[in-house]
């Protein structure tokens, strides 16, 4: 596809710079001269989709559809999209569309294993990955999606041997260095993974998976948050299916441990559970709490980031101690406390994050009811507050509000982290 106008010429540069929004200025204005240049509309929403606006991007891409509706690059930038919004049947339509058009269109592939890797399918990304590559060796997106399919395979050896040969042909390509940083990161080399993220900043200051893979590698530095990362990646090497078999795997085992065990072992092997489960999910804010006494590195650090080391972060490691000083020292009130902050961590862990609204009302209120409980709690323990009875129910009914947290967290719609 060529643009004609000078102004889209301009655009097209700045594209291959990565300078989307510059770029999208000159394909406006290109547009008010000419509103249905339907390459111009395709080149427009390929900067409104890598400046994460992707509800704009669709409504650009279709309109350039509309003009030209059997171009497959335009049905295949439309299943990138729609895989980014997360509507992964219409985006599969889409690619489908692509490819039936053209077989050959390497950025078809590219969305192929865009919307495999959305579904955790690994090994299926990796075969879109290097069709793409086939077609056309030079494609930068589907080298850092084959690097990321390995490594998410753990085939760690592969992926760096990937990002070497990607840095090799161009030291200066961000997104090559952002995935040598994830696959050094995974190998435990914080150091290593430091560095390349750095160079992806100072190449592509706008980089959100350079940022985000900068602030992992930092609070990698505690090897307690590194347990917990290799966790993730653990899990990351499945599908949402089986991630859930491993879940519900564990609790099987705590359940037979319960029953079979003796008593004093199978109490260690409930609170072991109990611990590694408040930690898989109050661990990012606990590390955020760790990065704002870093004087550099809380600067990395967002607003609700710094508010859910604050709240949630700082609330479960209060919550921590006051529950030895109330179980060691015999002090009831300060066990209340404890226990009322770690169980408000777990909802709250879902509030400052969060992109869902519907999600941040949910968690929000679940947390707002078990501190609230907590609160009657307290009271309770002091005499005169009004619930009298009512308490200890409505305490049970706090602990499955905070149970019924740690699966509702596990659906999409209501947790949009990051």
């Amino acid at each position: 596809m060529n643009a004609s106008s000078p102004s889209a010429q301009r655009g097209m540069i700045l594209i291959e710079q990565g300078r989307y929004p510059d770029a999208e200025k000159f394909f406006r204005e290109s547009l008010a001269q000419n509103p249905i240049d339907a390459p111009v509309l395709y080149y427009l929403a390929v900067c409104e989709l890598n400046q994460h606006k992707p509800k704009d991007a669709l409504g650009t891409v279709d309109r350039a559809l509309a003009l030209e509706p059997e171009v497959d690059s335009f049905h295949a930038l439309r299943g990138m999209v729609l895989v980014d919004l997360k509507r992964t049947g219409e985006a599969k339509a889409s690619i489908e569309e692509a490819l039936r058009l053209d077989p050959d269109n390497d950025f078809a592939y590219v969305a192929l294993a865009a919307l495999h890797i959305s579904k955790n399918q690994w090994a299926d990304a990796e075969k879109a990955a290097r069709r793409a590559l086939d077609i056309n060796p030079e494609n930068s997106v589907a080298a850092n999606q084959l690097a990321h399919t390995l490594r998410l395979q753990n085939r760690l050896q592969e992926s760096m041997d990937r990002t070497d040969y990607m840095l090799a042909q161009n030291p200066e390509d961000a997104n090559a260095h952002c995935a040598a940083g994830w696959t050094a990161l995974q190998r435990g080399e914080q150091k290593k993974a430091e560095e390349h993220f750095l160079e992806a900043l100072r190449l592509e200051a706008g980089s959100v998976s350079a940022r985000e893979g900068l602030k992992e590698s930092f609070k990698a530095r505690a090897p307690l948050y590194r347990a917990y990362l290799n966790y993730c990646f653990f899990m990351q090497r499945f599908t949402e299916g089986k991630q859930w078999l491993v879940v519900i795997g564990l609790i099987v085992g705590v359940r037979l441990a319960q029953q079979f065990l003796p008593p004093l072992i199978a109490l260690f092997v409930i609170a072991l559970y109990f611990l590694f489960v408040l930690w898989v999910h109050v661990a990012r804010a606990v590390g955020n709490l760790q990065l704002t006494f870093d004087r550099l590195a809380r600067h990395a650090l967002s607003l609700g980031e710094k508010l859910e080391a604050y709240f949630v972060g700082g609330g479960v490691v209060l919550g921590l101690l006051l529950v030895m000083i109330g179980a060691l020292g015999g002090v009831p009130v300060a066990l209340i406390v404890g226990i009322t902050l770690i169980g408000t961590g777990f909802p709250l862990a879902y509030v400052f994050t969060n992109r869902s609204i519907y999600g941040r009302l949910l968690f929000g209120t679940a947390a707002a009811f078990v501190l609230f409980m907590g609160g009657a709690n307290v009271a309770s323990y002091f005499q005169g507050f009004p619930l009298g009875a009512w308490v200890p129910s409505l305490t049970g009914l706090a602990g499955l509000v905070v149970i019924g947290v740690t699966w509702l967290c596990a659906v999409p719609a209501l947790n949009r982290r990051g």
